[in-house]
């Protein structure tokens, strides 16, 4: 498993001085305070601290760090606070209290902040700032001296078993599973919603694709023409550009027996066929390991879409004007680019392929994807992960949390593009098991442990906190 490295820019100075792993963080230590915890008795008159006995590392459990250093021509300060900012070009000059250190933010705005005694330990105290995420009074706290050696020593000895990080640029380097693309998929829903005759019918029309010929084994026209208009799209996206209905499409059946026509020369559908199959084989294989848990492939291609594919908001836009007919999963996968619902189909479809139940669901002019994992039904909307990336609002939600992120369930159309015309069951995401992190973003999750690591803003300034999430069950 590789090991899990998530500071950003704000300790990279930390990691280029100490260039170790870090431990698993705590909740951080910020409070609001009108000074420091040890103050002069009146009328005393207090000498500057002696800036020599400051120089030094000091740390806390949140990853902030304060460096003080001598140079040549004084004294220099390194600030670097954990998901914030790092601060490094300033001044520095003694007071009664402690270090004052005058900068400015990333902004262009003046800033200084204290560095005092507080205790038994440091404190950093913002004192002159504009900036809404280092809001003036701030106090960041828990700072204890050591050196980068004894910080890397400890964060090393302390530190939990990591997973695998989501990321498309890392995972490309080298595969992770031994997926298999299987022209063949369908799903649960498919078959609750069309019947068993017609997926029957579905994979009569693959292998005939397969073998390069142009006529199925269909028992009649209702099932013709909802297998050539729906299934392609949902179970086998390069299909809608390799077929297409027969000639004469009010009647393409004789004796049991329908026909269909090629877009394209049928050695070219081979190898365009051939291509697809690999490109799928390429993410299952990049994104996924082995034993993943359905729940852990949900969740590792979701992350994939987010910080993956980009959504089309020039096509969103032509829709309102006029006729769009060049939108499919297809193209979604060629060009990285795409509208709900090819994103939600391409979802789904990578689903099915790893095994996942999954299908796709609309309403109020949206599409999403719909998924049966451990015996529950569960929304997930992968274009939102996009538009919104890290965020879990959208994963693994019940109908009151689709409904209160804006579609309501009596709209739902499940797997078809048009009104239901087959009995299928009236289905139900109620489990509310997923609810924790429909207010966080994702960090990473840990397949060894079944923990889910996301974190989650507590304030309106900056201030955060890590949720480790068991998913022990799913």
């Amino acid at each position: 498993m590789k090991r899990f490295l998530t500071l950003l820019c704000a300790v990279a100075l930390l990691l280029t001085t100490c260039g170790a792993a870090l431990r698993e963080p705590a909740t951080p230590v910020r409070a609001e305070t009108e000074g420091p915890a040890a103050t002069a008795a009146p009328g005393a008159e207090r000498e500057p601290i002696d800036l020599e006995a400051y120089v030094g590392f000091y740390a806390n459990e949140t990853f902030d760090t304060v460096t003080i250093e001598k140079t040549a021509d004084g004294y220099r300060m390194l600030i670097s606070l954990y998901r914030l900012t790092s601060l490094e070009e300033g001044t520095v000059s003694a007071t009664a209290e402690g270090v004052v250190f005058r900068t400015v933010d990333a902004a262009g705005e003046p800033m200084t902040v204290s560095f005092y005694g507080d205790g038994d330990a440091y404190a950093l105290r913002v004192d002159e700032s504009t900036w809404p995420l280092l809001e003036q009074g701030t106090v960041i706290g828990g700072l204890e001296r050591t050196t980068p050696e004894a910080y890397a020593a400890r964060s090393a000895a302390e530190d939990f078993e990591r997973g695998d990080i989501i990321d498309p640029a890392d995972a490309a380097d080298e595969p992770r599973g031994h997926y298999v693309f299987q022209p063949k998929v369908c799903s649960v829903y498919l078959e609750e919603v069309f019947g068993k005759t017609m997926c029957e019918t579905w994979y009569n029309l693959v292998d005939a694709v397969m073998a390069g010929k142009d006529t199925f084994a269909c028992p009649d026209q209702h099932t013709y023409d909802w297998v050539m208009g729906q299934f392609p799209e949902r179970c086998f996206p390069v299909l809608t550009e390799l077929i297409d209905y027969a000639w004469d499409r009010a009647h393409p059946i004789r004796n049991g027996v329908a026909s269909f026509t090629y877009r394209v020369p049928v050695d070219e559908a081979a190898a365009r066929i051939k291509a697809f199959g690999t490109m799928i084989e390429d993410i299952l294989n990049r994104v996924l390991e082995d034993d993943y848990s359905d729940m852990e492939k949900a969740l590792a291609l979701y992350e994939y879409f987010s910080r993956t594919y980009t959504y089309d908001y020039e096509t969103f836009a032509k829709m309102s004007d006029a006729y769009v007919d060049y939108t499919s999963a297809y193209r979604f996968f060629e060009t990285g680019i795409g509208i709900c619902h090819e994103i939600s189909s391409a979802y789904s479809y990578l689903l099915m392929q790893a095994g996942v139940e999954a299908t796709i669901m609309m309403g109020s002019d949206h599409q999403w994807s719909y998924v049966r994992i451990h015996g529950h039904n569960y929304h997930i909307d992968p274009t939102f992960a996009i538009n919104n990336q890290g965020s879990l609002s959208f994963f693994m939600m019940t109908d009151q949390q689709r409904e209160a992120t804006g579609y309501g369930k009596e709209e739902y159309i499940i797997a078809s593009n048009y009104a239901q015309d087959h009995a299928h069951p009236d289905y139900v995401a109620d489990d509310p098991f997923f609810e924790a992190l429909w207010d966080t973003s994702f960090e990473t999750f840990f397949h060894d442990t079944h923990t889910i690591l996301c974190w989650a803003e507590t304030g309106d300034y900056g201030e955060w906190t890590y949720l480790k999430f068991d998913y022990s069950d799913y």
